[in-house]
């Protein structure tokens, strides 16, 4: 009986014996994880958003509101009141600039286009007008033509980034029908402020240009930069493929770890310590088999010995 036990206990093959389950990590569906992009990854001086550090303002305001602060961590408190407020500064102006980013986009990208058109189309008639020194006057007018042109371009590239953005190209104010006269008044008076603020800052970009601090030559800039968002976005698809190869690559080291692990039931079956335990059970049990067949031949004489 102990021996039939033993067996069993030891047989992989019986029903108490854990069976070879597929692995369940390979039934879950792998979520995509999204990458982090370049830019914002290496930038380690990005400020956190301006919630955040309005909740680390109030923070600090109630600490310092505590009658039992110690000394030392007052002063340092204040310090870090001063650099949060600093942030909270430079995140609102980042937050605003961002917003009339987005906001005039089109304009000026259809601006730019207009005005760098006009700008090629001087340069091609300057050209052709040098190799004739005779109408000195028509040369000056266009030389003068391609600075203002340069001017326009500088004040669309470098506009400044918190001001609402005043086109070069404004629709041109007309009285609608049934628009009443003062209604034409006041559309012409904001008309006049908004071409003045327009040509103040006309004037605020000469000056920078003037003072070397800009370019005399933004259509070289702007080549240059239109250059390297092209490289950039030709490099950002192998940038993604080669993401995609690293995971893919991931998942097969995975899938190919779970299939080179045997099973649980597998491992036992395959064990010669196993199999060595069921070689023994097996000649034992042979052993008192035979035993007991020779003991019941010994009995059946002595009954036909006694008969005698």
């Amino acid at each position: 009986m102990g021996t039939s036990k033993k067996a069993s206990a030891s047989d992989p093959s019986s029903s108490n014996a854990p069976s070879s389950l597929p692995n369940k990590n390979s039934q879950r569906p792998q979520h995509k994880k999204h990458r982090i992009p370049p830019s914002s990854a290496s930038a380690p001086t990005a400020l956190p958003g301006v919630q955040k550090i309005k909740a680390a303002l109030r923070q600090t305001r109630r600490l310092l509101a505590k009658d039992k602060l110690a000394a030392d961590v007052r002063v340092a408190t204040e310090r870090r009141l001063k650099s949060l407020e600093a942030d909270l500064a430079n995140a609102e102006r980042a937050r605003l600039e961002r917003t009339m980013a987005m906001r005039y986009h089109k304009v000026k990208f259809f601006e730019r286009q207009k005005v760098t058109r006009k700008l090629n189309q001087a340069k091609r008639k300057l050209a052709a007008m040098a190799p004739c020194e005779e109408d000195e006057a028509t040369t000056a007018e266009l030389e003068a033509r391609l600075s203002e042109l340069r001017v326009d371009l500088n004040y669309i590239m470098h506009y400044p980034k918190t001001k609402k953005y005043i086109s070069l190209f404004p629709p041109e104010v007309r009285q609608a029908k049934g628009q009443s006269a003062a209604e034409a008044t006041r559309e012409a008076k904001e008309k006049s402020e908004t071409d003045r603020q327009r040509e103040e800052i006309r004037t605020w970009i000469r000056e920078r240009m003037n003072s070397g601090e800009l370019s005399w030559e933004p259509e070289v800039e702007l080549e240059r930069s239109e250059k390297k968002a092209a490289r950039a976005a030709k490099a950002a698809p192998s940038l993604e493929i080669q993401g995609k190869d690293q995971a893919n690559g991931k998942k097969e080291n995975r899938a190919g770890a779970s299939a080179a692990k045997p099973s649980k039931a597998g491992g036992l079956a395959d064990d010669e310590f196993f199999d060595a335990d069921d070689d023994k059970d097996e000649e034992g049990a042979d052993q008192s088999t035979s035993a007991d067949e020779s003991d019941g031949g010994g009995g059946s004489d002595e009954d036909d010995m006694d008969e005698d």
